[in-house]
């Protein structure tokens, strides 16, 4: 499976297109979006994606948590809301290390960027993951770049930090930058 996607630049014509980050609530991966990108970013409970309580009716990007146990007969209101608001997005920032992402990432019509724990065939993918004096580091993969990452404890776990810094990239900003925004 490939859920490779070339890094594009911003069109202009999406500047005033928000990410959507569909979680709890309040989620790392919103805030640091926001302090990365300085681009609008909307929050969304899984049932309001679901739903189609967004405002919005195009979205830049679409990063999706799903940190929460599911029944396996069924799928998640998360993977379900990947599928609305995926529709909707100029890309979709999923987790391989989930396996509704992976199954995602492997039946969108539309462009994926994922993101991994240790996964190499992920666009971006954490290696050498390791807490050291108050924060996370870890080495950031991509198809043109290797670099090393250290995220402040209190900002966010690693997979908030992974899932802000797969949008940042997938958005086109380049590695280095967005890792330099994750660690002020």
């Amino acid at each position: 499976m490939s859920a490779v996607l070339s890094t594009t630049p911003i069109n202009n014509s999406q500047i005033d297109e928000p990410i959507a980050v569909v979680g709890r609530g309040h989620t790392a991966t919103a805030r640091l979006l926001r302090r990365m990108i300085g681009a609008p970013v909307v929050e969304l409970t899984p049932y309001e994606a679901v739903m189609g309580r967004h405002p919005h009716s195009r979205y830049r990007a679409v990063v999706v948590e799903n940190f929460e146990p599911r029944d396996r007969r069924s799928l998640s209101p998360c993977a379900v809301a990947r599928w609305e608001l995926a529709q909707r997005a100029g890309v979709t920032v999923v987790a391989l290390d989930d396996g509704e992402g992976r199954r995602l990432a492997g039946a969108m019509p539309r462009q994926v960027f994922a993101y991994s724990d240790g996964k190499p065939q992920a666009d971006l993918t954490a290696k050498n993951v390791c807490m050291r004096h108050q924060r996370v580091e870890f080495e950031a993969l991509t198809q043109r770049d290797l670099l090393r990452v250290r995220v402040p404890q209190g900002q966010g776990g690693l997979y908030e930090s992974l899932a802000a810094l797969a949008a940042a990239v997938a958005l086109g900003m380049p590695l280095e930058q967005a890792a330099r925004s994750l660690e002020d």
